[in-house]
């Protein structure tokens, strides 16, 4: 097609736009979050959400990691600027192992055959000066990421603060991203060779239970208060092609959440649920992020959660950004659990910076607990 060209130019353009401060700086696609559960509660929030066990979390913040268990592989595919442009997709796929206090990530191969999260441009005709075409290229990017969560009380200080660890908790996280692209901010006569640099990012989460250093207090009431803290791009290393160098973009996310839940039922009504894996129990989660890239101006989004019986969720939201735009999110979520494997399925609404648009994410997780399923043979 002769005009595709001209359409990834101003697709550039309208991604520079959303966030103009952010230009001279490269690799803007890491600050989208490829997770239809967390972006539900406004857009970038995720930083200090323990509560779910998809892989794709962890793009908030590898210290959530420690807190996933057995084996669980997460996926997305999702229309990119739908409206604007057609044939964009945004594909991931992570698998992580955990075991509650130590947790490990590795990329999979996404829908667009690439490892780890893919932003997909899709195949584009390059033409010269003078309108001949010379060439074909897929234009994408991809950022192939790996990570590792650790609870620091439960693990490296057991033994002397035992009697703490079921109270409060501080978790620490490290992922390094390998970043693919063949769109770097120049022009060339052939077909763009592919740019490829680093990044090593940093994440902390502490984790109270208030309720707990209360005596005699009625365990059918938990709440637990988390916050974390993520630094990407901690050395601020760049993009490389040819002889040439961009920065890649680094900044920090922060937040903090609150969930309080409630066991209306009791341990001995539990088998007198309707349906098999569901738990005895509502609950209500608020949850607050913020970001900061290089020394553009701060965004911050907010939003809840609302589960019944750790099974159906209904989630919304807002997000501001630095023009001081509102924007709303929606999700929803449904987990069905199992003896030893549950399976999750999310979807959420939002829209991206100042574009009069609505963004569709969904995401899929499969779990399985290894423990119990080799205990069993």
């Amino acid at each position: 097609m002769k005009y595709k060209i001209f359409l990834l130019v101003i697709l550039l353009i309208l991604i520079a736009y959303i966030n103009a401060d952010a230009q001279e700086h490269f690799g803007l696609f890491t600050t989208f979050n490829p997770s239809a559960e967390t972006i539900a509660f406004g857009n970038e929030s995720g930083t200090a959400y323990i509560w779910g066990n998809n892989p794709l979390n962890s793009w908030s913040n590898p210290a959530l990691l420690a807190y996933s268990s057995g084996l669980s592989w997460g996926w997305s595919h999702d229309p990119w600027l739908e409206g604007f442009v057609d044939g964009i997709y945004m594909n991931s796929s992570y698998v992580s192992y955990a075991n509650q206090n130590f947790g490990l990530l590795l990329p999979m191969l996404n829908a667009s055959t690439d490892w780890g999260t893919t932003l997909d441009y899709g195949e584009t005709e390059i033409y010269n000066a003078e309108g001949h075409l010379i060439g074909h290229y897929r234009s994408r990017e991809i950022s192939t990421r790996f990570g590792i969560g650790c609870k620091i009380l439960k693990t490296i200080l057991k033994n002397r603060l035992s009697n703490l660890s079921d109270k409060m908790e501080i978790s620490l996280g490290y992922d390094l991203r390998y970043i693919v692209s063949n769109i770097p901010p120049m022009i060339l006569k052939t077909s763009p060779p592919d740019g490829t640099g680093f990044m090593h990012g940093i994440g902390f989460l502490g984790h109270i239970r208030p309720l707990q250093f209360i005596p005699n207090v009625n365990h059918a009431i938990k709440m637990d208060i988390t916050a974390g803290l993520y630094k990407m791009n901690v050395t601020k290393n760049d993009l490389s092609c040819f002889d040439y160098t961009y920065p890649l973009l680094y900044g920090t996310r922060g937040g903090f959440a609150a969930k309080l839940s409630y066991g209306f039922l009791g341990d001995k009504l539990q088998g007198f649920m309707p349906f098999y894996g569901m738990k005895n129990n509502v609950s209500i989660c608020f949850i607050y992020d913020t970001a900061k890239y290089e020394t553009r101006s701060s965004t911050w989004g907010q939003g809840f959660e609302f589960g019944l019986f750790e099974t159906l969720f209904l989630r919304w939201g807002n997000y501001h950004n630095a023009s001081e735009q509102e924007r709303n999110t929606f999700g929803v979520g449904v987990k069905l659990n199992f003896s030893s494997i549950h399976f999750e399925y999310n979807y959420a609404t939002f829209s991206i910076g100042s574009l009069d648009t609505t963004e569709r994410k969904d995401d899929l997780m499969i779990s399985v607990d290894l423990m119990k399923v080799l205990g069993k043979k």
